[in-house]
Formats: structure tokens, sequence, C-alpha cells
């Protein structure tokens, strides 16, 4: 149902930077998000700290960095309906928030990854939209995020995508690699978490050096940090 291939007019496929491209977006905003916020993760820990700090640390710092890039570099700019932070393009027609999914995440083909967590009433409401606006002539008839009636949103029109991401540590080397995508969620299963997108963009994967200082737990031949939000 999807694919991580366009199609241009010529019959030439197309790949991610492509369609990064499509939406005004680049990979090396991703990239540098992503390098941001496992640096905060393996620098915000001390002794004193609760042991969901790193976790905490590394998707604040996502929000954050995410937000600050295309702020600064393209003009959009934050915003927080019911305090699920998103950013959004001067037009008010894409919207990106963060996300944690499962090991499927960064993933060609089926099943699509899920969300780590239920997705909540607010990503709910956005997800229900980006129904919505796929279908002919739709107009959005549900309450806007922020509370004001749809009519009056000035974000009704705006589709809803998520820097979904999974990060493992590799059991015998501690090498860290974080799998990404940026997706349009299109339905939320069994649950309450996300499970189907109308469109993924597989990223490449991001590679780092091992790290040790923070509890894990083991599953099959990967270790998965017990931490990450």
């Amino acid at each position: 149902m999807v694919s991580n291939i366009l199609i241009e007019p010529s019959g030439k496929p197309t790949g991610y930077e492509a369609q990064l491209a499509a939406l005004g977006l680049q990979w090396e905003h991703f990239e540098t998000t992503l390098r941001v916020s496992e640096q905060a993760r393996r620098s915000g820990k001390t002794k004193d700290d609760a042991k969901n700090a790193p976790g905490s640390q590394d998707y604040f710092t996502r929000v954050r960095e995410l937000r600050r890039a295309l702020r600064t570099e393209l003009g959009w700019h934050p915003y927080d309906p019911l305090q699920a932070p998103l950013v959004v393009n001067p037009d008010k027609t894409i919207g990106i928030g963060v996300l944690l999914g499962d090991a499927r995440a960064g993933l060609r083909g089926i099943p699509h990854p899920r969300s780590k967590r239920p997705a909540g009433v607010t990503k709910e409401q956005a997800i229900a939209r980006n129904q919505e606006l796929q279908l002919p002539f739709s107009e959005p008839e549900f309450a806007a995020l922020d509370g004001a009636q749809s009519d009056d949103d000035e974000y009704a029109r705006m589709e809803t995508w998520y820097l979904l991401t999974y990060r493992y540590e590799a059991r015998k080397s501690g090498a860290v690699t974080v799998r990404s995508e940026l997706s349009l969620p299109d339905r939320v299963g069994p649950g309450g978490k996300i499970d189907s997108f109308q469109r993924r963009i597989l990223l490449p994967p991001v590679e780092f050096e091992s790290v040790r200082d923070y509890a894990v737990e083991t599953t099959g031949d990967i270790v998965v940090s017990v931490e990450e939000r």
C-alpha cells in the first residue's frame, strides 16, 4: 500500500531526498536533530537523575532541535495543540511532530511500524484530519485541535506528519543505530497505537559509537534502552 519510491513523469524513480524536497525539506534537518538528541541523551544523566532522564532529554531535544532548524532555516513556526508539539510550515499545510515507533520503524514493507505508546486524543484528531484531507472535496468537520470550531481553524488544511524513530544498541558491539522515517499516519489501531500510514519516507539510519552508561534490557539479539520516550 505504501512505498518509499515515487515515480517521476519520465518514469524515473526518486528517493527520500526528492520526496523531502517535495515537502520543502532536506535530510540534513533530520540528521542534525537525531545527532544532537543522541548527544543530549548521553550527556544528560548523573547519579542523581531519574532513571528515565536520558530518554526524556532525547525526546525534548528532538522536539527543540527540529523546531529550531525548520524555524531558522525555512521560516516554519512552533505550534502546541494540547501539549502535542509540532512545527508548521508558513502555509499551515504541513505540521511535523516527533514520535517513537517499534522495531519496524525505518524498514520498508508490511506490516507498518506502530507507535510505541497510545496516540492520545490530540494525535487521534490530527489523524482523523489526515484521513479527511485525502477525500475529494473534503472539509474537516471535527473540532480543531486548539478547541476552536473547524470552520474557524487556521490549521484546518494541515496534514500532520511525524518523525518516527526507533533506537537500538547492538549487544556485542554496543554501537547505537537510530532508524527513522517521516511518515503521514492514517489510522489508530488496537490499544490506541498508530499502526498505518498513508505515506512513509524512509530516511538513512544514523549510527553512533558504543555507549554503556544507561540501563538496558535484552530482547533477542538487540539491546533496547528502557528509557526511550
